[in-house]
């Protein structure tokens, strides 16, 4: 028997209420979700017309030249440093030069006792003599066949020793007194008036240094880079930060310690001899430089991950534009891609805005230094 048509709606009655019901529900849900991002914007709309520009700074760009270069500590050292020593033996009777006195080449330091180099000398010249007149005569009997050839051989022999000796006993008597080797400045007179000295004793101390040089220690790592310059900028704390221009002597091919580290001497002028030797300097090395480079503050530089970003004002708001970074310099970054001149990057207040916010430019610097530096 089949089931009567009114059987059929009232089992199929309660499930229709329901979907209805269902459908009803989604129906409101949505509604109610779509009331509730229209009064969102409508209240985020109102926040925005409602918050006031935000202060900033910011900074013109504008291109200019950019140096990737290193400092490094270096050392004053004398451009040469020599012991004088004593060529020949006797007692200081005289000292004619004081410490800390300018000397020229070939002027006198010490003067040793001479009496016994004189009279050497004295008894040489006699010999000489007499052996310079006998030849002579003995000459002039060869030349009449008087004398033999022999004998007169035998006396220039003499002649040409006693000669010899005459010299060396010139020079010995010249040795007496110790001359400066170069022009110098005398930093230590060792020997006093007094003291005996043999050959070969250190009787004092000389320093050229004028010039100077610069001795740095160049990382291996930047060896390569710095080969082929000329100059480079010298600061030494010692006079006030006096900053002075070194020209290159000589770059050492082998590292002179386990650190790697490649001698570098640099040469300074020094006429008015202020610049001393052992003063500890600082050596900016210019490895590459870029004639148009855009900077800007280091700190201006907002990361999000791995995005890198800075704010741009145009048109009174905010323009939130990624960049790409090099070389840091300083308190100065290198943009090398995402500005351009006559950009206006906030480096104030950049922190508390967002993109397309309402910015109150302050103050528009053409150099970010004003801020960075006292």
């Amino acid at each position: 028997m089949k089931p009567s048509l009114s059987n059929l709606i009232r089992r199929i009655l309660p499930w229709l209420i329901v979907a209805v019901l269902a459908l009803f529900a989604v129906h409101i849900g949505d509604r109610i979700t779509a009331e509730n991002k229209r009064l969102e914007e409508e209240k985020q709309k109102a926040v925005k017309k409602e918050t006031p520009p935000v202060n900033v700074i910011t900074l013109l760009i504008q291109p200019g030249p950019l140096a990737d270069s290193i400092t490094l500590p270096a050392e004053i050292t004398p451009q040469q440093e020599l012991w004088v020593k004593a060529e020949v033996s006797g007692r200081i009777v005289e000292t004619l030069a004081d410490e800390g006195a300018t000397l020229t080449k070939g002027e006198p330091i010490v003067k040793l006792d001479d009496r016994d180099y004189r009279s050497r000398l004295k008894r040489i010249d006699a010999a000489y003599s007499l052996a310079r007149t006998e030849y002579k005569r003995s000459l002039a009997l060869a030349r009449t066949n008087a004398t033999a050839q022999a004998a007169l051989d035998d006396i220039e022999a003499r002649l040409k020793e006693l000669e010899a000796q005459k010299n060396e006993a010139a020079l010995a008597l010249e040795r007496t007194e110790i001359r400066a080797p170069i022009s110098c400045l005398l930093n230590e007179l060792k020997a006093r008036k007094g003291d005996f000295v043999a050959i070969g004793d250190p009787v004092a101390q000389v320093l050229d240094i004028d010039p100077v040089k610069v001795v740095v220690g160049v990382p291996e790592s930047d060896v390569a880079e710095v080969f082929d310059i000329k100059e480079a900028e010298v600061t030494i704390p010692a006079l006030d930060g006096r900053k002075v221009i070194a020209e290159k002597i000589f770059l050492s091919r082998k590292p002179r310690t386990l650190a790697r580290l490649y001698d570098l001497e640099l040469e300074i002028a020094n006429p008015a001899g202020g610049i001393l030797p052992g003063m500890f300097a600082r050596v900016e090395l210019v490895k590459k430089t870029f004639d148009q480079a855009v900077t800007v503050p280091l700190y201006a530089v907002l990361t999000e991950g791995d995005e890198r970003y800075v704010f741009i004002e145009t048109d009174g708001k905010a323009e939130k534009r990624p960049v790409a970074t090099g070389l840091i310099t300083g308190w100065r970054i290198h943009i090398t891609e995402g500005l351009h001149a006559g950009d206006r990057v906030v480096i104030v207040g950049h922190r508390s805005i967002e993109h397309g916010q309402a910015l109150n430019v302050v103050e528009n610097l053409t150099d970010a230094a004003e801020l960075v530096e006292p």
